[in-house]
């Protein structure tokens, strides 16, 4: 018998098709021997290098490493990727239709090495619409693999039907088979009252694409801060120039930070203990000495409760050796960028909106199988994906 193939979709890039990936692979393996459980990523955008020369996407090393599925083969679960240049190149093609048959024979190949798992889960790439522009969008790739969709949501009640609406009618439209929905990042407050008015009588009556094809909803996950935000080495990386301060092997660089605080009070008058909490990270200019000697003497004495400091318009002004040399003491992630404070705010918060799971993410992989155990209806999973065993 084939296997049940459950293609992750979501509204948008970092919509948590990957966090959803695990999470229910994780559940599966409770109930399930791990090798009958599969993983795919049909197409991925992101790609890496491994150490023997293997491309594959970002997405399939994060499983590689966090699920219990044995021996993921990492030259099969990634068989299309688009490099950065690859759209152009397509479009400059002359074999525009041979080349989209090609990359769709390097699916179909992926998959029939896994023809004997029970459940297979694939996870698609952006929102649904996604690598249409070389015949290869989540709704075309979940046909061919003839997988049963998962969309992921968000938070909300009116934004959220909208972006539904758009979304699920290309579904219906494409003739994919949506089967659940799962509503992720919502404030946990707010979840009585989404389960009050988005329920599965409203989805189906306005989504539901065939009548033997009910939809389900499979959970509401709340938004929780130590998976959703960023470590300082991650925000460092969004800035084209900048200095690192301090050593990027230490474990602090690696850890979810809180909020970003900038501090614009005169230094007398400020009182820290109030401004800062635990993991928040400062924002502040480079020329802002007396605000900044005051930061950096409290970070020495509140061991800890500082996330990191980065220190904003490095293109005016120079950072002293002295200063550079207090920070090392500290020893608190820092780095110096070029921007302005507002800018580099800018860039910081698009940073928070925009955090995937990393390889080192093995604290935040725990919180999200825990999250998936809590918060998904794993009975109602099972029954609207039955295995075909």
């Amino acid at each position: 018998m084939k296997p049940v193939i459950i293609y992750i979709s979501g509204a948008h890039q970092h919509s948590g098709k990957t966090v959803t990936s695990i999470g229910l692979l994780s559940l599966l393996s409770k109930f399930y021997p791990s090798e009958e459980l599969g993983y795919i990523k049909p197409v991925g955008q992101q790609v890496i290098k491994l150490e023997d020369g293997t491309t594959i996407d970002k997405d399939a090393q994060i499983i590689d490493k966090f699920s219990k599925i044995p021996a993921l083969d990492l030259k099969i679960i990634s068989p299309v990727q688009f490099p950065q240049t690859f759209t152009r190149d397509y479009l400059d093609s002359n074999i525009q239709e041979q080349l989209t048959q090609n990359l769709s024979e390097n699916i179909k190949n992926a998959l029939s090495f896994m023809k004997n798992k029970r459940f297979i889960i694939a996870e698609g790439t952006g929102h649904p619409g996604v690598g249409s522009i070389v015949g290869l969008s989540n709704a075309v790739v979940s046909n061919m693999m003839g997988a049963e969709i998962i969309y992921i949501a968000g938070g909300g009640i009116g934004k959220t039907i909208d972006r539904m609406e758009v979304d699920l009618s290309y579904f219906k439209h494409k003739g994919s088979r949506l089967k659940g929905i799962i509503f992720n990042k919502v404030i946990e407050d707010k979840i009585p009252t989404m389960k009050k008015y988005i329920t599965e009588d409203l989805i189906n009556k306005r989504f539901r694409s065939q009548p033997d094809l009910p939809i389900s909803i499979l959970g509401f996950l709340p938004k929780v801060r130590t998976i959703l935000n960023p470590s300082m080495n991650l925000l460092r990386k969004r800035f084209r120039n900048h200095k690192t301060i301090g050593n990027l092997q230490d474990n602090l660089w690696h850890k979810p930070v809180n909020n970003i605080k900038v501090l614009s009070l005169v230094s007398e008058v400020m009182d820290l203990d109030e401004l800062i909490d635990p993991g928040d990270i400062v924002l502040i200019a480079i020329m802002s000495r007396n605000r900044r000697s005051r930061i950096l003497k409290y970070a020495a004495k509140m061991k800890g409760r500082l996330g990191g400091l980065i220190l904003t318009s490095a293109k005016m002004y120079t950072l002293s050796s002295e200063i550079e040399e207090m920070i090392l003491d500290v020893g608190i992630p820092a780095f110096v960028v070029e921007e302005d404070t507002a800018g580099a705010e800018e860039i910081l918060l698009d940073g928070y909106a925009n955090t995937k799971l990393q390889i080192y993410d093995d604290k935040k992989v725990a919180e999200v199988k825990d999250l998936f155990e809590k918060h998904i209806d794993f009975q109602k999973f099972i029954d609207a994906f039955k295995s075909k065993h």
